[in-house]
């Protein structure tokens, strides 16, 4: 059967053939012909060689030659007698049963994977994948994988690890960017949430934790119904990986619409972020605070600026907390318990954080 990736090495092999040539299907319908005015005309001469089991005929300045497999019957004709014109005919032959062959997954992969870094341009990207039979407008999202100590388990291929969570789902696909990061594709079911693109992102988190022992860090991305999204999916994922890893360590899953405001800093310039900490500290460091301290005031926030919850979750007496809270405004002039102040105070923590990341003293 004529697919557009046959039409489309015909039409590369048209600047190379000068003689007229075509391409005829078993009903004698002329699908493809390098002179456009022979398209789609029935060739009745192809319909006698078929039905006579005649495999070569020359008729009319043109030579035809039947080529039968198991699943398939057609013609190729060229507009010439000579005796290399069959010769041309099997030539033409092997690039049309190349061009038929069934895509094999690493082509598959090959395109998802160019499709994620914009490397097809948007006219091609539907023409590819019907060539590949993958379908252009099924609801999928793209997950971000990073494991960090993925090196140290031997002899196990995690891609295979979550190909077998999903056994029956044969239209996902699983790119393996570098040791430690994957990019994990699942096709959902049309109307699907971002609850169910959660709950995927638990199952995988799960299963690597319990069957490998291994610690994963998965971003999220949009869920999208039309291929060429993949590549927005893809980038959101990325940015909720990174900007979640950076932020909040402790969540281990984090999706893109999800992000607060670790988005907005990510953004930020850090020139813009130095010149608000030294307007925060002043001529003190976060890093000038003791562990204690930090470990108080991110309590603190935890307990929604409640003193007394923050005391009995600490383990200490109120009027410890109150000191230690009085010490802060002592050196940078902000009362954590004013809802103002806190912000500014948390703000300040997510931008440090972010600065460590540039530095690279936060490594992904």
């Amino acid at each position: 059967m004529m697919t557009q990736k046959v039409i489309d090495v015909l039409e590369q092999a048209k600047d190379i053939i000068e003689d007229e040539f075509g391409y005829i299907e078993a009903d004698g319908r002329v699908v493809y012909s390098s002179n456009p005015l022979s398209q789609n005309r029935i060739n009745t001469v192809a319909i006698d060689m078929i039905k006579t089991d005649t495999d070569l005929e020359i008729f009319e300045g043109r030579t035809y030659k039947v080529y039968r497999s198991q699943t398939d019957t057609y013609v190729l004709y060229i507009n010439n007698t000579e005796p290399h014109a069959e010769k041309l005919l099997d030539i033409l032959n092997l690039v049309v049963m190349k061009a038929k062959e069934p895509a094999s997954a690493y082509d598959k992969k090959l395109f998802i994977k160019n499709l994620l870094y914009d490397n097809i341009l948007p006219g091609e990207i539907y023409t590819k994948a019907r060539e590949l039979h993958i379908a252009t407008g099924a609801t999928r999202v793209v997950y971000a994988i990073y494991i960090p100590n993925a090196k140290e388990i031997k002899d196990v291929n995690i891609a295979e690890v979550l190909t077998s969570i999903f056994p029956k789902s044969t239209k996902d696909f699983i790119i393996q960017l570098d040791n430690n990061i994957l990019v994990f594709i699942k096709e959902l079911k049309p109307g699907s949430t971002d609850e169910d693109a959660y709950k995927v992102a638990r199952i995988i988190l799960d299963t690597l934790n319990s069957e490998l022992l291994l610690k994963a860090y998965i971003g999220i991305g949009s869920i999208v119904d039309d291929i060429k999204e993949l590549s927005m999916s893809y980038k959101e994922a990325e940015a909720a990986l990174k900007i979640g890893y950076i932020f909040e360590k402790d969540k281990y899953i984090v999706s893109y619409h999800k992000l607060g405001l670790g988005r907005l800093i990510y953004q930020m310039p850090t020139k813009l972020c130095e010149m608000f900490l030294e307007e925060v500290f002043k001529d003190v460091k976060l890093s000038d605070f003791d562990p204690e301290l930090i470990q108080t005031v991110e309590m603190f926030f935890e307990c929604n600026l409640n003193v007394s919850e923050t005391a009995r979750q600490l383990y200490i007496h109120r009027n410890t907390l109150v000191y230690r809270l009085d010490k802060i405004e002592r050196m940078i002039g902000l009362d954590l318990r004013k809802f103002e102040d806190a912000v500014i105070f948390k703000m300040a923590m997510l931008v440090n954080q972010y600065l460590e990341y540039t530095k690279g003293n936060i490594t992904f």
